[in-house]
């Protein structure tokens, strides 16, 4: 990244311990995942402080560490309690600060190109369509994990190398005004705005804030950047529209710059035709993926791709985990792993995307609350029940108390779905229990922190009698 010695220079302040043969590799928050040569960032979180892991950073090989001023002394005097050998240890006001003024003056020497790609729902899936397509030409680096936000972005930044031709920057927020401050630091030349809805609505207040956040963005975009966008959000295109835009489209419809048609997920494969260009398909069963890919494509050839350097078979894309993954278990149950988060845009494309696939069992939904939707969570949750009603789902097992309006709403319509609302998961395993068979096909969907997960551990190692 650059010497201890421009370090200093940019935070206007010289290390304790000075050792000037190390240099910052890249910048590390997290002891676990740091390697030799990063400079370690100490700050008190939510869940810990980074100063009680000093000893442990420079026993992996820490170059330095920067750490809290006000934490000074019990720092040095923690340290000397392990006799690591120390080195570079460089106090501030704000550790997370100086982070960031390091990350966004080290952007500033290097020629990539950023791409930021930003909205409510398929980030990640996004970024890893537009990095599996750049790296088949370019040197590329792309958001690791969940590095999408104030402490990630930065992080992803010192990562760069001189090499590296193109960033996919994955860029979450909550509040307005954060994709503003990873703008300001990333310097985006260009980017994607995924499907916009209401997530994080309690951080944002309402819909239309969260619209004017995620186009943010666009602010730091100059004349010529390419913005590509979904053709069907109308609100998007108009905004975009007043500050001066053009955006790139994508959709199913004629008008659409970039039109998807003919989805089909089977065999283990979602493919879709593309601007009459042939057939492309990425591994999967979410159909309504194809959009993403189709906002990869859109962005890859504004950077330079020729259609016939686009693969039309894409094997080994990086799919995270938690989002749409199907695996088939042991005794025969097919499980679709949808847990990473949910919110009612991603709810409803993964109960469309349900229905598409075939099975000689049941189909069952195995769900919790939506989160951080604020006021209007309950309208949301009876509107999801009422979107199980018309899936083709045969039962749906819910916990949480945010969830109850989904069933009841449910309930109300009779669509001859079964429908069960629980205390919490255990209870819904319990139950899922009884029910479950071979051939059955479970969906499992909810916010981050309700865990879903937890169920589908629960039945992988069910064993069924032969009775059954």
């Amino acid at each position: 990244m650059f010497s201890y010695l421009e370090a200093s220079r940019l935070l206007r302040v010289s290390p304790e311990f000075q050792d000037l043969s190390l240099t910052v590799r890249s910048l590390s928050i997290d002891t676990r995942t740091l390697n030799p040569g990063d400079l370690f960032v100490a700050f008190k979180g939510e869940q810990c402080d980074g100063h009680d892991f000093l000893a442990t950073a420079f026993e992996k090989g820490a170059s330095g560490a920067l750490i809290d001023l006000r934490q000074k002394e019990a720092a040095f005097a923690n340290l000397r309690r392990t006799k690591v050998p120390i080195h570079n240890l460089i106090l501030v006001a704000d550790p997370q600060a100086a982070m960031t003024t390091l990350a966004a003056e080290y952007r500033k020497i290097l020629p990539v190109k950023v791409i930021g790609v930003t909205g409510s729902v398929g980030k990640t899936t996004t970024k890893e369509f537009l990095f599996y397509l750049l790296r088949s030409k370019y040197s590329v680096l792309a958001t690791a994990g969940n590095l999408n936000n104030h402490l990630g972005v930065p992080i992803m930044l010192s990562r760069l190398e001189p090499s590296h031709q193109f960033c996919v920057m994955e860029m979450g927020a909550s509040h307005p005004g954060e994709i503003r401050a990873l703008a300001e630091i990333a310097a985006p030349s260009g980017g994607i705005l995924t499907p916009i809805g209401p997530a994080h609505l309690e951080g944002f207040g309402s819909l239309e804030n969260v619209y004017n956040t995620k186009l943010e963005l666009v602010d730091f975009l100059r004349p010529g950047d390419p913005l590509v966008v979904l053709e069907s959000d109308a609100l998007l295109l108009e905004k975009i529209s007043r500050k001066g835009r053009k955006a790139i489209t994508v959709g199913y419809s004629e008008s659409s710059e970039y039109r998807i048609a003919d989805v089909e997920a089977a065999g283990g494969e979602v493919s879709f035709l593309i601007n009459d260009m042939g057939r492309f398909s990425f591994p999967g069963q979410a159909s309504f993926l194809a959009l993403n890919a189709g906002l990869a494509i859109a962005m890859a050839r504004s950077l330079g791709l020729a259609w016939e350097e686009i693969p039309r078979k894409w094997e080994d894309v990086g799919f995270a985990s938690g989002r749409f993954r199907e695996t088939m278990l042991p005794n025969g149950v097919r499980v679709i792993d949808d847990s990473y988060n949910a919110n009612p845009v991603s709810f409803g494309n993964a109960l469309i995307a349900f229905r598409l696939l075939s099975g000689s069992g049941k189909k069952i939904l195995v769900f919790a609350d939506m989160l951080e939707l604020g006021v209007e969570e309950e309208r949301f949750h009876s509107e999801l029940g009422e979107k199980i009603a018309v899936s083709g789902v045969d039962l749906a097992l819910a916990y949480g108390n945010r969830a109850r309006a989904s069933i009841e709403a449910l309930e109300r319509l009779k669509s001859g779905c079964g429908a069960q609302h629980f205390k919490d998961s255990l209870e819904v395993l319990a139950a899922l229990k009884e029910v479950l068979r071979p051939g059955d096909i479970v969906l499992f969907k909810g916010s981050r922190s309700m865990h879903v997960e937890k169920v589908l551990d629960g039945i992988r190692n069910i064993s069924f009698s032969a009775q059954t």
